[in-house]
Formats: structure tokens, C-alpha cells, sequence
């Protein structure tokens, strides 16, 4: 696993084939999507360890940011064609009061400047030839919102703000909805993640900084389990360890830890010798793990 602070400019998939080219590694994912213009987090799984994307612990989602409210965009940041502008003539509390307000369950329709995809195009494909696509509403949620700064500037202000929100959210939109409540359009100029889940911004390093290790000869790689943060973990024995790396399942007498991993549903990490060998999930009245992902 990496944890990369991606600058402002290259896409997503351009950081993970920089990071296949300079590894050598076939097999490179990321676990959620920075626009091109933003900064941040990007958790990059390489080899083996991409089998446990789908378990990478993402939410919540902490991102800090500027909006400009008294004009709207084509593509809801500042990096699109102003459509329209409307001056802003409200005050601080106004903005703090609409911020907040866009706290709790949402329904967002994926902009059409995203990589999000229809009949197995991204969105952006379209927008870029004028085309407008049926896109179908997700639900996401908003934990919290808060204003950070405000300056205003002529006919237009500046917000600064932070928030929390689910996986899959698009914070242009509510970029965009928030100087929707306000009567004069908003449109992102900054944005940058600072976390995802249990991994931090301050954790991660930059291309530059990956380009020198790997250069010098110094894995940058941390080990898989880093990938599970936040899940139990229990050791298998020695004598059961080649069954558990079959996927066999696993009764609690196979285990060294001691048996206190929750409910049925619930996943665990299992490792030998402090290796992963994978993800296995409780299941049955009588508890036992069950293989969900077995890394080789």
C-alpha cells in the first residue's frame, strides 16, 4: 500500500501508472477518485494487495476547501465556463447557517464532468462533446460542515470550509448547492483531501518523494495489512496456517488470539507471523471464519 499526496494537475489513473511504471507492478489501484485539479490522499494498493480494495476502510472522507459564491460553472469548479453570475450581498452568518444546512442524507446526480461512467464511458467524455447523459441520483451522507474562513471580494466571496462525508461524494456539487441556498451560484476553486477512513494526509508522500525512494533502492511499500486498519486481527496457528491460505474456514481452536471478533458479518484480518493472509468474515451460529479474500 501507498499513501501518496497527489498535487493539483495530474488525474487519478495518471498517479497510478507513474506508480505501475516506476514499480514494475502490473496490478495498481487506487481506493476513490481525486479530481484533476484537486490535492490530497490517494490510498494506492499495488499487487496482490488490490484483491483487498474492496475492504479498504474509506469513510469518512475529510476534505478542506475554497468555494467562490456569485457565479456558476459548466463543470462546478473554476476550471469550467462561467454560465451565469449573480452578485453575493449576504454576510457570514448567511454562508455559516447554508453550510451547515448541507449536513445529513443527500441525493446527488454525478456531474457530468466526472469519471463517473455511462455504457462504460466516463461522463467527461460526453460533456466534452456537449452531450448530456441520463445519470441516476446516489445517496450520500454529509457528517459535518463548518466554515473556516470568509472574504469577500467585490460582487463575489471566498469560503473557506471543511467537511466530513461519505464515499462517492461529490464536493463540487455541494459546492454548487451551497450558492444554489444562497440565491448566487458557487463554484469550487480549491480542494484537497486530508482523509480517508483511518489514513491520514500527513502519512502520505509525494510523487517526488516516491520517484527518490524507489530510485534509491528504498520500498516505499507499506505492508498489506496497513490496508485493513481499523479490522481485529487474529494470529492462525502454525499447523492450521496452510489451510487458512487454501481459504478454508477456521474454528477458534485454529486461532492463538483469543476469540473476541464480533458478530455474525463482521471481518477480521488473519495473519501467520504477522503476514496477512487474508480477509475472512464470522459467520454461523457456531462462530467460524469464513474466506472472503486470501492474499498469496
Amino acid at each position: 500500500m501507498i499513501l501518496l499526496d497527489k498535487p493539483p494537475g495530474p488525474t487519478s489513473h495518471d498517479m497510478v501508472d507513474e506508480i505501475r511504471r516506476i514499480s514494475g507492478a502490473y496490478r495498481v489501484g487506487h481506493g476513490g477518485t481525486l479530481d484533476p485539479s484537486a490535492s490530497g490522499l490517494l490510498v494506492i494498493l499495488v499487487g496482490s494487495s488490490t484483491r483487498l480494495l474492496p475492504f479498504l476502510p474509506s469513510d469518512p472522507k475529510v476534505y478542506e476547501g475554497t468555494v467562490v459564491l456569485g457565479l456558476s460553472t459548466d463543470t462546478l469548479d473554476l476550471m469550467g465556463r462561467v454560465v451565469s453570475r449573480a452578485p453575493f450581498r449576504g454576510g457570514v452568518e448567511e454562508v455559516r447557517e447554508a453550510l451547515e444546512s448541507l449536513v445529513g442524507e443527500l441525493e446527488q446526480v454525478p456531474p457530468m464532468y466526472s469519471a463517473a461512467k455511462h455504457r462504460g464511458k466516463p461522463l467527461y467524455v460526453y460533456a466534452r462533446r456537449g452531450q448530456e447523459v441520463p445519470r441516476k441520483a446516489r445517496k450520500i451522507r454529509v457528517y459535518r460542515a463548518e466554515m473556516t474562513a470568509f472574504r469577500r471580494r467585490r460582487e463575489e466571496a471566498e469560503v473557506d470550509f471543511r467537511i466530513w462525508c461519505s464515499p462517492g461524494t461529490y464536493v463540487r456539487e455541494l459546492a454548487q448547492r451551497l450558492g444554489e441556498k444562497l440565491g448566487c451560484g458557487g463554484a469550487l476553486s480549491r480542494l484537497r483531501r486530508i482523509s480517508s477512513g483511518p489514513f491520514r494526509v500527513e502519512e502520505a508522500v509525494t510523487p517526488e518523494e516516491l520517484r527518490h525512494r524507489w530510485k534509491g533502492g528504498e520500498s516505499p511499500l507499506l505492508p498489506p495489512l496497513e490496508a485493513l486498519r481499523g479490522l481485529p486481527i487474529v494470529e492462525v496457528r502454525e499447523e492450521w496456517a496452510r489451510m487458512a491460505r487454501n481459504g478454508a474456514p477456521l474454528a477458534p481452536h485454529m486461532l492463538i488470539s483469543e476469540w473476541r471478533i464480533g458478530s455474525p458479518g463482521d471481518l477480521v484480518a488473519v495473519t501467520q507471523g504477522g503476514n496477512l493472509v487474508g480477509v475472512f468474515e464470522v459467520t454461523g451460529e457456531t462462530p467460524h471464519l469464513k474466506a472472503r479474500r486470501i492474499i498469496l
